[in-house]
């Protein structure tokens, strides 16, 4: 059936079996290890993965999906193997071996408890088509451009495509943030709060991510993201922005995105959204660490991706039509935003740190971070430039932070 029309998706499933086990012998006083066939032959396939990287062709291999990247930092044993190798010191990031599950093939690995604990959930139900449009929409006018994590001309074409629909973890967790600011009187209770739909959109994207349901690195980390729109209560710890920040920057930084792609093999439109992603990671890291008092997550010495640049909005390439340009404001918003949250930063760690506690006030560290506050407003751009006589959203948005 189709859920994209408020029905529960159907999956397709094998009843399960008991599989036949494989006794490997111990040294005496240690019990035997019981492992499925299934199991055992899971297990002599990885250790025969990372040989792979081993051959030539792993060195520059193209990268098909994007979220489906290995990582391997130059400190690393298998990193040090494959350099000296093949003498290549510039490539961090490989394609996963075919051999590895790819998308969507966690669902076929889901036993038949998780799949009644996700239909108990609710995670396989939508809301009706209207009302998910308009929550879709309510997500991209008021949540992407705080965080552009996500190419819209690419998420558009799958969420208008029935036989090959969108991420169900990143479509869950989108209308949770669209639900946020989206006033459709379907979504109120009786005291006009839209906290109990964000709360259902919250559960059902939670229960996905805690099945493991979705295995692309990159919309794990877009849904993450998403998921602090959600905050149960200023006691909870596990249910808000920090948390879920948190989380994904370290999902992120497994998969290499803290680090510049412009060497690697993923195509043009995915290292502009790469970098658009840790971006935004670096700007909620910096936000919520000043809003919360929170410590900060990112060392910016271990990351060397580029500063985002208005060319990292295209969606499509900028010489060809593409049904949702960039919109200006948005993109300056975000520009600006950076830069100042460099600033907040740099405020963070001089002023408000553990280290710097109970020491000698330092005029000096104090006159640096006014001086880059005032260069940072005397040089933003007229477009976001916060002004009675010419006032909007976003450039308010902007000044409320400085």
């Amino acid at each position: 059936m189709d859920a994209q029309h408020g029905r529960t998706i159907v999956i397709p499933r094998e009843i399960p079996t008991r599989d036949k086990t494989v006794v490997y012998n111990s040294p005496e006083g240690i019990p035997s290890t019981h492992v499925s066939e299934a199991y055992a032959a899971q297990q002599i396939t990885h250790n025969n993965t990372w040989s792979q990287y081993m051959q030539p062709k792993f060195a520059r291999a193209p990268i098909k999906e994007a979220g489906r990247v290995a990582y391997l930092g130059e400190s690393s044993n298998l990193s040090l193997l494959v350099h000296d190798k093949h003498g290549k010191f510039d490539v961090v990031h490989y394609p996963l071996p075919e051999n590895i599950r790819g998308a969507r093939a966690r669902m076929n690995e889901l036993d038949t408890v998780e799949i009644d604990i996700l239909h108990q959930r609710g995670a396989f139900l939508l809301p009706p088509r209207q009302l998910c449009d308009e929550l879709v929409e309510a997500y991209f006018k008021w949540i992407a451009p705080v965080v552009p994590v996500i190419n819209r001309s690419r998420f558009m074409r799958r969420y208008r495509d029935q036989k090959n629909p969108p991420s169900l973890l990143l479509l869950q967790a989108i209308l949770l943030a669209g639900s946020r600011v989206c006033n459709n009187p379907q979504l109120m209770d009786a005291n006009g709060s839209t906290t109990p739909a964000a709360m259902t959109f919250y559960k059902r994207a939670k229960a996905l991510y805690d099945a493991n349901y979705e295995d692309d690195r990159v919309t794990i980390v877009q849904a993450l993201v998403l998921m602090g729109w959600y905050w149960e209560g200023p006691e909870d710890v596990t249910k808000n922005v920090f948390y879920w920040t948190r989380v994904a920057i370290v999902v992120a930084q497994g998969s290499g995105m803290h680090r510049s792609v412009e060497r690697s093999q993923l195509s043009k439109q995915d290292k502009r959204l790469w970098k658009r992603i840790w971006w935004t990671l670096f700007t909620r890291d910096r936000s919520v660490a000043v809003a919360l008092g929170r410590p900060l997550s990112i060392n910016i010495d271990d990351s060397d991706v580029e500063m985002v640049s208005e060319d990292d909005f295209f969606d499509e390439d900028p010489d060809q039509p593409s049904e949702y340009p960039p919109d200006r404001i948005h993109v300056q918003f975000f520009l600006n935003y950076v830069k100042l949250c460099e600033i907040m930063g740099l405020v963070l760690s001089q002023q408000y740190s553990v280290a710097t506690k109970g020491q000698r006030f330092n005029t000096m560290e104090l006159t640096h971070s006014d001086v880059a506050l005032a260069d940072w407003l005397q040089n933003c751009p007229k477009d976001v430039y916060w002004e009675r006589p010419r006032h909007h959203f976003w450039s308010a948005l902007l000044h409320s932070n400085y």
